[in-house]
């Protein structure tokens, strides 16, 4: 019997949580269609179920452009790049659900919840889009000497 690896418990982990708060979630939306909060959560447990099922995916080999079709359990391995955006938007998606889901619970007004949980998920991403403009200006310069 094979043994379970660290990756392969964090994906467990992962898919179990998000369907425990998906199935909350649900129960919640069947009791109160009207719960805003509630909603989001369905669409956080989602979002955490579809981080864990890409975290799956990670692959330690090397970085090429052909995907490796001699992975562990017969399945092709996914190209890097597609993973990382993967989990990048999955984590994103998930922070942003969970601090609006979590302050709405707490009683916190829709435009405060959802102000609070932009700005937390939007500086992250305006922070690597300056970052690659800088890199790209930085290379332009370079290339200009």
């Amino acid at each position: 019997m094979p043994r379970i690896t660290l990756p392969r418990w964090i994906t467990i982990i992962a898919v179990l949580g998000g369907l425990a708060i998906g199935c909350f979630a649900a129960s919640v939306v069947v009791r109160d269609p009207s719960s805003d909060g509630a909603w989001v959560a369905v669409v956080l447990g989602l979002s955490i179920v579809v981080w864990g099922v890409a975290f799956a995916y990670l692959d330690d080999g090397p970085d090429t452009d052909e995907p490796d079709t001699t992975a562990v359990d017969s399945v092709p391995r996914v190209h890097r790049d597609r993973v990382h955006r993967l989990l990048r938007t999955a984590l994103t998606v998930t922070v942003f659900t969970a601090i609006y889901a979590i302050t709405r619970w707490h009683q916190v007004p829709v435009g405060w919840a959802l102000g609070g949980a932009v700005i937390a998920t939007g500086l992250p991403v305006l922070n690597r889009a300056l970052d690659r403009r800088i890199a790209r200006d930085e290379l332009g310069e370079g290339a200009a000497d």
